[in-house]
């Protein structure tokens, strides 16, 4: 439909359904208890814990019978990552020699070359450890998940060997404790080396009594670097050499600590200054913090160091359970991957792989530090695949895309931190932008808001790149949004979020010109898509609405009047943000009609869906757009064999309600790209790449709960394989914690603890005649909307446990909708395969762009329909569902859909 009147009264629409979510929202955030204490909040959660049905315990783990082989290959495919922050750990677990390899994410040669290894992250160090022992026996190497520890044990010549590896976030060392069942039989030679010498970099190693000390230079940003590796026997001779290296002997026991840094800060000046050789200029160097981190790590015990680390560790990582009431294997992972899907170990491996991914962002995303590139913390290359850089067109928001939902919101600081860094060269390029493109909008006081990159690193974020448009920024902002969203912390709001999303707002508000009636982006791109510089691509106009809705729902929440706020509200329902095209699907371009008129229709991005996930345009109350992303879906397929994109998609799907969809790509990935170590193989080179590892959790929390319109809806998205089992603590908007149990597909209990108070509301079949209670047992007040979907006004700290919900049998699916047009008459005849479980039928249309259905006829007994239509010629498209009615009066959640064509 082109009726620009029609067009913008749908618009219009949406923008009254966004509001009147936000207002509900909003005023029980204002009128609401006040947020839960930290002392009541873990008093409440122990007691909820208490209540919780828990499966026989199983262990989380990674474990193999051999060693990694000493290869890049075996570094990709079999280490053992592990991480701080501050730095990226693989373990490879030799018994002759022990190999270590260490990351440290601000260490960069430089960043000006192109194609896939291009110079950029370095390998900060590789590190030694010589014990000779050649027939080892009884070999493991673990990596536990649950513990955040891993180890090494063996038998060589009588004696058991083992070697226990952690990664201290609090003490900003890795401790590392080798042991010997047998007195005065530990020996080795400690070797930590520097990588790549050469015309990028130089360095030395020397060792003085108890530490070997490793330091150097990377020449292109003057980045001073250091390691120091201090070694603590109990027992035995210790001997430290002019190579470098430190020897110990007939020891009963040894804890190694170590520790690095480089000069590098987050400083806006960073990204201001234009000599590479100067960006660091006045930073002091490592030494001293460095030598501070081993000097207070070697004044506690291992005991200490490992109580410190586990109680960080475990606060964050016991916060969400998934259980599939999976059999932990006897078989090692390498065999669990090889032989996945396989009854035995398919369940143990997709528990493993959600908290994997939480693992991984645990390790690479705490407060200052920098955030997670594209391999997540973990590099071993002098030319890593894409610079191991920061792409903000899916790859760095798909690594935060698990933050918010599995209960990890206060790791997002660390991308928070670094953003504020970079943001002031966006603002010097986003008013280049305005003046290039749309000067009669520019601010002559430099007042023009910032834009969105493409990629950075941590020295640069380059200028506009064709590559992908400027919804990159928008797409930013939203992950602040979310970031007050799930936890309703109004400081941060105020202090963090807000700024960002309004001075996104400001550029986008400058930057969009008028077209054709709308607002619309020119030059705009869809991310990695071959048409380039075209305008109003949906990507753009989605991501533009998406910050433009949140900036002015973030100024009520907190009472701003901000002067450009009015102009944001005004220019709201001009953006434009979906297009339905010809085949039923949501355009990617304007200028597109149907799927596959233009760029690849497989693609591995599917931008014009962003609306959908990560965003909340496309929801349960614009049902007609849920539809059409579901054609888009069907339509992209499954040819991409590309990590990342496949762990998107399980999250799409999950948001169109279709379980088995989410779960093929979720097996997929398993199957297809996960290596013996669980690390991404982005395309099968092998190439790793973090993105997927992150993506993949994220997408299956969207399976197993959802809160997008503000509404939380549990297991909306449950494969039949996963028929029976539960998760406790994940995370909805409103800062609502989630835990539910079920069995043969359907909920036996579901939990919610508020955290911050404020309107509950919770949609699943046949909630409203549950038995509701909370923790203490008392009876709770609940308003009804429907049968489905239920509302309390909840208290912070408390509780809300439903149970003996009725189980509902879903009506076998329509299909086979098929047209019949008579202009003359203005007439269509619609005619479907029916249900022998239905009474009757139910009608709808969807004209144009429309996100919503109207009825157009109920209580319809046979398959088939005439619609009348006065205006039927004047109409260019419409898209009509068809539902079905039970015996129980329940009407069918999807239905047949079709797209008529004017003929």
């Amino acid at each position: 439909m082109k009726n620009k009147t029609r067009r913008n009264y749908w618009t219009q629409r949406l923008l009254m359904v966004f509001i009147f979510n936000a207002t509900i929202f909003v005023s029980a955030q204002v009128g609401g208890d006040a947020v839960v204490s930290v002392k009541d909040y873990s008093e409440k959660r122990n007691k909820v814990e208490a209540t919780k049905s828990i499966s026989a315990k199983k262990t989380l783990r990674l474990w193999y019978n051999a060693p990694a082989p000493d290869t890049d290959k075996g570094w990709i495919n079999s280490s053992i990552p592990m991480g701080n922050g501050y730095m990226g750990i693989n373990v490879f677990g030799g018994t002759e020699t022990e190999r270590i390899q260490i990351t440290e994410n601000s260490l960069y040669e430089r960043d000006n070359d192109r194609g896939l290894r291009r110079r950029g992250l370095n390998n900060f160090a590789e590190v030694y450890m010589d014990f000779g022992h050649k027939s080892p026996k009884n070999y493991k190497r673990e990596l536990n998940l649950d513990e955040g520890t891993a180890f090494v044990e063996y038998e060589q010549d009588g004696v058991t060997y083992k070697r226990e590896y952690i990664t201290s976030y609090p003490d900003k060392v890795m401790a590392i404790r080798l042991t010997a069942s047998k007195k005065g039989k530990l020996a080795f030679t400690l070797r930590p080396t520097i990588p790549f010498i050469g015309e990028g970099k130089s360095g030395t190693v020397t060792a003085k009594d108890d530490i070997v000390t490793l330091s150097g230079l990377m020449h292109h940003f003057n980045i001073k670097f250091e390691g120091q590796f201090k070694v603590i026997p109990e027992g035995g001779k210790m001997q430290s050499t002019k190579g470098g290296t430190i020897k110990v002997s007939e020891a009963n026991q040894a804890v190694i600590l170590i520790a690095v840094g480089t000069n590098y800060q987050l400083d806006p000046k960073v990204f201001l200054t234009e000599d590479p050789a100067k960006k660091l200029d006045g930073f002091d160097g490592p030494h001293k913090k460095v030598t501070n981190y081993i000097k207070e790590a070697s004044a506690k015990s291992f005991e200490t160091l490992l109580a410190n680390h586990q109680t960080d560790y475990k606060a964050l990582y016991n916060r969400v359970n998934f259980d599939l009431g999976a059999i932990e294997p006897s078989m090692p992972t390498n065999k669990i991957i090889d032989t996945y899907p396989s009854k035995e170990t398919s369940l143990y491996l997709e528990e493993l792989a959600f908290q994997y991914g939480r693992y991984m962002l645990i390790c690479s995303s705490r407060k200052g530090t920098l955030p997670p590139h594209l391999q997540g913390i973990w590099n071993l290359y002098e030319r890593p695949p894409w610079s191991s850089q920061y792409l903000h067109d899916t790859n760095l928001q798909m690594a935060y895309a698990p933050v918010f939902s599995t209960n990890l919101s206060e790791l997002f600081a660390c991308y928070a931190d670094y953003f504020k860094a970079f943001e002031a060269r966006q603002r010097v390029y986003a008013t280049q932008y305005i003046k290039e493109f749309n000067p009669s909008e520019l601010d002559s006081n430099g007042d023009n808001g910032w834009s969105g990159p493409f990629w950075s690193n941590p020295y640069n974020v380059p200028k506009k790149s064709p590559v992908a448009g400027f919804g990159t920024g928008s797409w930013i902002s939203l992950l602040f949004w979310d970031y007050y969203d799930f936890t309703q912390d109004e400081n941060l709001l105020e202090k963090t979020v807000y700024p960002v999303l309004y001075d996104q707002a400001n550029f986008v508000s400058r930057f969009v010109q008028e077209i054709d009636g709308a607002l619309l982006a020119k030059p705009s791109s869809s991310p990695e898509q071959k048409l380039r510089n075209t305008i109003g691509t949906t990507f753009d106009q989605q991501m533009f609405y998406e910050n433009h809705h949140n900036t002015m729902k973030s100024a009520e929440i907190l009472g701003q009047s901000g002067k450009r706020l009015p102009i944001f509200e005004k220019q709201l329902p001009l953006l434009d943000p979906i297009q339905v095209g010809k085949s039923g699907q949501i355009q990617e371009f304007r200028q597109e009609e149907f799927f596959d008129d233009i760029g690849d229709p497989n693609h591995r991005h599917a931008s014009m869906l962003l609306g959908l996930y990560p965003g909340q345009l496309i929801n349960d109350n614009t049902p007609a757009w849920l539809d059409a992303a579901k054609v888009s879906l069907q339509k992209r397929d499954h040819k991409t064999n590309i990590g990342w994109a496949r762990a998107e998609r399980i999250a799409m799907w999950a948001r169109v309600h279709d379980g088995e969809e989410a779960y093929s790509y979720y097996k997929e990935l398993l199957s297809e790209n996960y290596l013996h170590n669980l690390f991404n193989d982005h395309r099968g080179d092998p190439l790793f790449q973090a993105d997927a590892n992150y993506g993949a959790t994220a997408g299956v929390a969207e399976m197993l709960m959802q809160s997008q319109d503000y509404v939380i809806a549990p297991l909306t998205a449950l494969p039949k394989s996963w028929s029976s089992g539960s998760y406790t603590g994940l995370l909805a908007r409103g800062n609502f914690e989630v835990s539910a149990q079920w069995s043969s597909g359907h909920a036996d209990k579901l939990e919610v603890f508020s955290k911050s108070g404020g309107t509950l509301v919770l949609r699943y079949p046949k909630v409203s005649e549950a038995r509701i209670k909370t923790s203490e047992g008392k009876k709770v007040k609940f308003q009804k909307n429907g049968t489905d979907q239920i509302s309390i006004q909840s208290k912070a700290g408390e509780t809300y446990i439903m149970t003996h919900i009725p189980k509902v049998v879903a009506l076998t699916a329509l299909s086979n909708l098929k047209f019949d047009t008579n202009l003359n008459n203005k007439t269509i005849k619609l005619s479907w395969n029916g249900s022998n479980e239905a009474k009757s039928y139910t009608i709808y249309r969807a004209v144009g762009n429309a996100p919503d259905y109207e009825l157009l006829a109920s209580d319809v007994k046979e398959t088939h329909f005439i619609c009348k239509a006065s205006d039927l010629k004047q109409i260019d498209q419409m898209t009509f569902k068809i539902t079905a009615v039970g015996k129980d009066g329940r009407e069918s959640t999807s239905g047949a859909t079709g797209i008529w064509l004017q003929p």
